[in-house]
Parts: structure tokens; C-alpha cells; sequence
């Protein structure tokens, strides 16, 4: 039986579906031809591509490292925290985009920011909940 959308509650992996559906908006955004003129896209969109491509590359690989020990957890807070910066690179990305080309606005990257406000509360909620898992240090 399926779940109305507001009675939904997070999951523990929301910010790696975040994550996704931000890169898969930002793609199809600095890929259009409406948005982002050819001409700027080597300079500026190509760079914002990757970042958010490292964004969600660091969410998988703090995903896929079960904190059982100290170690691990510290190795997953580096990739949490490299995603958390990636984020904010992308943001600044994003402001000069608006500060340079005519067709970005504010306005028109309602929904990139929206998921990037929301990917950063997300992994902040996650480094500040990580913990070891299965041992006496919990």
C-alpha cells in the first residue's frame, strides 16, 4: 500500500537520494541550451558538473563504509565532510553563474537550490548522528 508523500518520513539514506536527484537536476540544468549558452559551458558548467558528480561520489563511498570501528567511522566523516564542502563549492559555482551569465537567475535554479539547501542540512544531521556501530565504543 503506498504512502501519501506527507506522511513520508526520513530515511536514514535520504542523503544519498538526495544526492542523486541533485545531480541529475543540475546535469539536465547546465546542460540546456536555454539555460546555459555553449559558449559558457566548457568555462563554468563543466566544472559545476564535476563538483557535483564528487558530491555524490563522497555520499557513496561515506555509505558504503559501515562504521564498526574508529577507523571507519573516521574514514566515512572524511567522505561526508568532503560532500559537505562539495556543496558548498557548488553553491559558490552556481552564484557566479548567476553573476555572469544573463539566463541564470535565481529564479530558474529554484529547484538545484532547494535540493542543495536540503542535501547540506542532510549531511550535516549525518555527521553529527555518526557514531561506531556494533562494538563497545558505541
Amino acid at each position: 500500500m503506498p504512502v501519501y508523500k506527507r506522511n513520508r518520513k526520513e530515511t536514514a539514506t535520504q542523503y544519498v537520494v538526495t544526492a542523486q536527484q541533485l545531480q541529475k537536476v543540475t546535469i539536465q540544468y547546465l546542460m540546456n541550451e536555454n539555460r546555459v549558452p555553449k559558449k559558457w559551458r566548457f568555462v563554468l558548467a563543466q566544472e559545476a558538473i564535476h563538483t557535483v558528480c564528487g558530491i555524490l561520489n563522497n555520499v557513496i563511498g561515506a555509505h558504503n563504509t559501515f562504521p564498526n570501528t574508529q577507523e571507519r567511522l573516521e574514514e566515512r566523516k572524511k567522505y561526508l565532510q568532503r560532500a559537505y564542502i562539495g556543496c558548498y563549492q557548488l553553491q559558490n559555482q552556481l552564484m557566479c553563474m548567476i553573476n555572469v551569465i544573463q539566463t541564470v537567475t535565481v529564479g530558474n535554479l529554484g529547484e538545484i537550490t532547494g535540493l542543495l539547501l536540503d542535501e547540506i542540512e542532510l549531511l550535516n544531521k549525518t555527521i553529527k548522528n555518526s557514531h561506531v556501530v556494533g562494538g563497545k565504543e558505541v
